[in-house]
């Protein structure tokens, strides 16, 4: 998290200070940050009923989604709602969160709303955020990393538990950052991340030699993580009120060809069904000649850059399309 955007919020964990406005240091040169009354990334005010005559879409995610490294406008949510005449946004999105986090967010916020499509859209690492009791953030107080603790759940057999609910306000000290992991989190993969600017696809390569497969949660449908991820979202799905769009997103290690993504694919295919329809960003991004799918991130921030974002709006527009057009026509 950002040094003095967020606030405590006992049910999700925190949230976007109310209100704030803020400009945000980045190697982009900075963005800008807006957020609402209800402490949410968003340009609109959050009202139970829907504007007369427009069509309004609930976009969930984590930072991805929530723009981080990008001005308010030039998200993909944005971008779609500029695209379609008459629709409004209210992107829900938490940079830092999992998507226990998200669909805890969604029951708190949005869930009563009056909407017409919910977009969820999953960083796939947010698989290991949900395993986690704990995150390591930044303290908005004094700038040091603590152990802050987060809701979360566990599966008992298919019926989810909420545990740290309210959630601990308490914070602990950490005293050095943890281990950067496996895959590209590494000190190698650092290093590769450098050169890769100078010598694109070096990284993927890298990734594929090395037989990196990331994250491996995906390859078995029996997987504990992958069993408490599906069941997480398929509680949203039920919850939803209107049609829903699974849209995962790909680190740029599967946009690059570096890691391998059938596995992911299918695991969310597990969902679809008449009212769930899944997006796969990953042909829009590999359509592109390689020179621009490099500009598609920032040159060290892994978020998507402004270019990267068009991407997205763009692969998530023929889905949404169909729904604007009946419900406006209705």
């Amino acid at each position: 998290m950002g040094r003095n955007l967020f606030e405590y919020h006992p049910r999700i964990g925190y949230r976007f200070i109310p209100g704030i406005r803020a400009r945000v240091r980045h190697e982009s040169g900075g963005y800008l940050v807006r957020c609402n009354a209800a402490g949410f990334r968003c340009d609109h005010e959050v009202t139970p009923k829907k504007p007369d005559g427009v069509f309004r879409i609930i976009l969930s995610g984590d930072s991805y989604t929530a723009g981080e490294g990008v001005s308010n406008g030039q998200r993909y949510g944005d971008l779609l709602e500029s695209r379609f005449p008459h629709t409004q946004v209210l992107n829900f999105a938490l940079p830092g969160t999992g998507t226990d986090q998200q669909y805890l967010a969604f029951c708190e916020y949005a869930a009563e709303l009056e909407y017409d499509l919910l977009v969820i859209s999953p960083m796939v690492e947010n698989i290991r955020r949900i395993t986690s009791t704990h995150r390591i953030t930044m303290n908005s107080t004094d700038g040091e990393l603590v152990r802050r603790a987060k809701p979360y759940y566990t599966l008992e057999g298919d019926k989810l538990t909420l545990h740290h609910w309210p959630v601990p306000k308490q914070v602990e000290p950490v005293q050095a950052p943890p281990a950067d992991g496996a895959g590209n989190r590494g000190a190698l993969g650092r290093l590769l991340r450098r050169l890769d600017g100078r010598m694109p696809g070096l990284l993927a390569l890298s990734q594929r030699l090395r037989g990196i497969r990331d994250p491996i949660e995906y390859e078995n449908p029996a997987d504990p993580a992958w069993r408490l991820m599906k069941r997480i979202l398929q509680a949203w799905i039920d919850r939803a009120t209107a049609p829903v769009i699974l849209c995962p997103i790909p680190t740029f290690s599967h946009i690059n060809r570096g890691f391998g993504w059938s596995n992911i694919h299918s695991r969310f295919a597990e969902l679809a069904s008449d009212r769930v329809q899944l997006v796969d960003l990953l042909p829009a991004f590999w359509n592109l000649p390689a020179a621009e799918r490099k500009q598609c991130k920032f040159p060290i921030d892994e978020h998507p850059s402004p270019r990267g974002h068009q991407v997205i709006a763009n692969a998530l527009a023929s889905y949404v399309e169909p729904h604007h057009a009946r419900t406006l026509s209705a």
